[in-house]
């Protein structure tokens, strides 16, 4: 009987040792640094409008987007399905040929590269499977900027205009 309890917790202690956990699979949230407003040389950078792309995930699963501010913005509209969003994605990162090379910090890429954000704003309509949808859409194209964010009033307004059509 000993000899079978030694067996027993030798193979316990090899199991637990070889075996790896589970680590756990978040996706990293680059935030901004935070902005002294006494110090005025510490302003943010301004973005070309054109990099912008948002995605405004509405109810039945359907995604508004539009390229770069709300209120100069003609709003479309896609699906998941196949030539959807992920389509949506590539055209935008696509959108000039020059786009910066993955993996280079921002110091050492060339000045004029086009390196494209994304922004996503789930309306209160969506589901969170669809913001997941998106995000791994995002990933799986190769965006390396994407944030998301509420519904401004401007983009709410441009939803209802888009709804009179």
């Amino acid at each position: 009987m000993t000899a079978m309890v030694d067996v027993a917790f030798l193979l316990l202690t090899f199991f637990i040792l070889t075996t790896t956990l589970a680590s756990p699979a978040a996706m990293e949230i680059a935030k901004p640094p935070p902005v002294d407003e006494d110090n005025p040389e510490d302003e943010p950078k301004k973005v070309e409008e054109e990099k912008i792309l948002t995605m405004i995930l509405g109810a039945e699963d359907e995604v508004h987007y539009y390229q770069g501010l709300s209120t100069e913005a003609t709003l479309q509209s896609t699906n998941y399905g196949p030539g959807g969003v992920r389509q949506v994605i590539v055209d935008h990162l696509n959108f000039k040929d020059n786009r910066c090379p993955k993996g280079v910090k921002a110091e050492d890429r060339p000045k004029d590269c086009w390196d494209p954000i994304f922004v996503i704003k789930p309306n209160e309509t969506s589901r969170f499977k669809n913001l997941v949808d998106v995000l791994d859409e995002l990933r799986i194209a190769g965006a390396t900027k994407y944030s998301y964010t509420e519904l401004t009033p401007a983009d709410s307004t441009l939803l209802a205009d888009n709804r009179k059509k």
